[in-house]
């Protein structure tokens, strides 16, 4: 199959012949970059082993070909040629290749069901029904009845998606489901309270009860104090507390549900029995 020739305004096309303003342009920038790069030492081409390493590693974490595609604009065809010993790469291609993060999502296929399971167990400690945790996530009843009793290793990307999207929508509030509480009450799930959004879905992650201030509070408050006193940026303030910008936008919200909805916090505390950490990593 022969090769697509590239659109106007590409530096490529101008090769092929085309002597277009837009080709020609691109043709003219392409070729001072080139002397720009020579001129500052920065070769064109790179060793490709560390590319190379870097996209072993994504596709050992479940990522397609076509999502490395997707997430670095390097093509497939570029993608496997590295995959299958290619020396050499533009600086550029590399660049972008190294520039997609190893936590980036899958998007395709299966994913690890612990982080689905501590969810929806989670959800089971603050009361929620089963069929509203299955209709707000978009799955069946069965597959949260599954994850809960911690059936299943894996899971398809989508359903872990909606376990997630439902973790988020109820995880601030209780439910009114009797059974649920009482039975994650009797197996000693740890409620949503206890799990940092950032490390939820890390095998050696640990729930932390937070016995005297709940991790949501301290988190909170700590950043009220860092932005409203001492000027940090939100970015900034969740830097310097060793966690995500979005870990600590969500405390925040849950530290201002607390305050405005009378018995709010309580969602996040274990009823009659407080569990230790030992039964929490057997839980888990």
């Amino acid at each position: 199959m022969s090769r697509a020739i590239p659109p106007h305004g590409h530096h490529n096309r101008y090769a092929y012949g085309c002597r277009c303003t837009p080709c020609t342009k691109a043709a003219s920038r392409a070729d001072a970059e080139r002397r720009l790069d020579r001129m500052a030492g920065r070769p064109r081409k790179v060793p490709a082993g560390p590319v190379r390493e870097h996209i072993l590693k994504l596709l050992e974490r479940g990522l397609s070909m076509e999502q490395i595609d997707r997430e670095s604009a390097v093509s497939v065809t570029t993608v496997r040629r590295l995959i299958n010993g290619q020396a050499n790469l533009s600086r550029a291609n590399a660049e972008k290749i190294l520039r997609v993060p190893l936590t980036v999502r899958v998007s395709l296929g299966d994913v690890p069901a612990l982080g689905a399971m501590r969810r929806v167990r989670a959800l089971y400690a603050l009361g929620h029904f089963n069929w509203e945790i299955a209709k707000r996530a978009g799955v069946s009843r069965d597959t949260v009845s599954y994850l809960a009793a911690g059936k299943w290793q894996t899971l398809k990307v989508g359903a872990d998606n909606g376990i997630r999207a439902a973790y988020d929508q109820l995880s601030m509030r209780t439910g009114s489901s009797t059974k649920t509480r009482l039975l994650a009450e009797r197996q000693g799930w740890a409620p949503p309270l206890a799990w940092d959004d950032d490390t939820i879905d890390a095998p050696a992650a640990v729930p932390d009860l937070g016995e005297e201030v709940p991790r949501f509070v301290e988190l909170a408050e700590n950043g009220f104090e860092l932005e409203q006193r001492q000027g940090y940026t939100r970015e900034q303030a969740a830097e310097r507390l060793g966690v995500t910008k979005d870990a600590l936008q969500k405390s925040m919200d849950r530290y201002r549900a607390a305050q405005s909805e009378p018995g709010a916090s309580g969602a996040y505390v274990t009823r009659e029995r407080i569990m230790t950490q030992n039964q929490m990593e057997e839980a888990a």
